[in-house]
């Protein structure tokens, strides 16, 4: 791949290009209000200023007051699609979303091994604080849908449908991968569509939700996490071994150290390789290469 995916702020319901020479497609997620909504908050904004921390040694765009959910498509090379897609759900504390450094960037590197990534510009800040994860999981759900009921508008199998999260993104990835109940009224024809996904990819992320259901059903998992990075290494592992024990296919990378909120940035640190690994296990689950032709 030759173009490169920069940083992308949304105004309103608007992108900004997050290549320099092609637009994203954006969808709406919801017909209208999103679930629990009653008015759109001021405009969005990126939060960070001059003391916010950097990332190797670059800024990261943190987005905010988001009240209109968006999903940010971007398409690889026609030679090199594989018609498998991404939804990809930045990280940001249920406050934020890191929408460059967990999010387009993200998108950038899945273009360039053949998938569509697809960034989820869900709802923050937090809505209800005694589940400050609900507005995510619920735009996730929808965003699963939405994708494999227009599937086809973008070239994507609907059968080759992931999640991936980072951080808090991990809600929706997680909520989507092992609940089974939808968390919302259904709104239109798109919440007929099943909202689990094809795969999962929760990136230092949390454990399992009280609410899940851990069963043999359940699709692949692909779970990259440092073990310095607090209790979240405890989490995640715990929920390796509930997959193992339901016998879900999983894959669970374990670094010395690395912390946190690191993204796809490389640095001398053995942990920002994932995505190498992670690219290893999409070819050995047959996810990647060209997409075949159509009858």
């Amino acid at each position: 791949m030759t173009k490169r995916i920069a940083s992308m702020i949304l105004l309103g319901s608007a992108a900004v290009s997050a290549s320099q020479d092609t637009e994203p497609i954006v969808w709406d997620l919801w017909p209208g209000m999103p679930p629990g909504e009653t008015a759109k908050l001021s405009r969005e904004y990126d939060s960070s200023g001059p003391s916010s921390r950097l990332v190797d040694g670059r800024r990261v765009t943190r987005l905010t007051n988001v009240s209109t959910p968006t999903l940010a498509i971007f398409k690889p090379e026609a030679e090199i699609d594989s018609g498998t897609a991404i939804i990809i759900a930045p990280g940001g504390g249920h406050k934020i979303l890191a929408y460059d450094l967990e999010g387009t960037e993200v998108a950038e590197w899945l273009n360039s091994i053949g998938v569509t990534g697809i960034v989820l510009k869900y709802r923050v800040p937090i809505r209800d604080p005694a589940k400050p994860w609900l507005a995510s999981v619920q735009d996730g759900q929808r965003a699963i849908s939405v994708v494999r009921g227009r599937a086809r508008e973008i070239g994507v199998d609907p059968a080759r449908i992931g999640i991936m999260g980072f951080s808090a993104g991990g809600s929706p990835t997680r909520y989507s991968a092992l609940v089974k109940d939808r968390l919302y009224e259904p709104v239109d024809k798109f919440d007929d569509v099943p909202f689990r996904p094809d795969f999962a990819v929760p990136i230092y992320s949390g454990g399992i939700p009280e609410e899940a259901t851990i069963t043999e059903d359940c699709p692949p998992f692909f779970m990259v996490i440092a073990h310095d990075d607090r209790d979240r290494s405890v989490a995640m592992a715990e929920l390796y071994i509930a997959l193992k024990k339901a016998n879900v296919s999983a894959e669970l990378h374990v670094y010395e150290s690395g912390g946190h909120g690191y993204g796809l940035r490389r640095t001398e640190l053995p942990v920002t390789s994932w995505p190498d690994r992670m690219e290893e296990w999409m070819r050995r689950l047959k996810l990647l290469g060209p997409k075949e032709a159509s009858p």
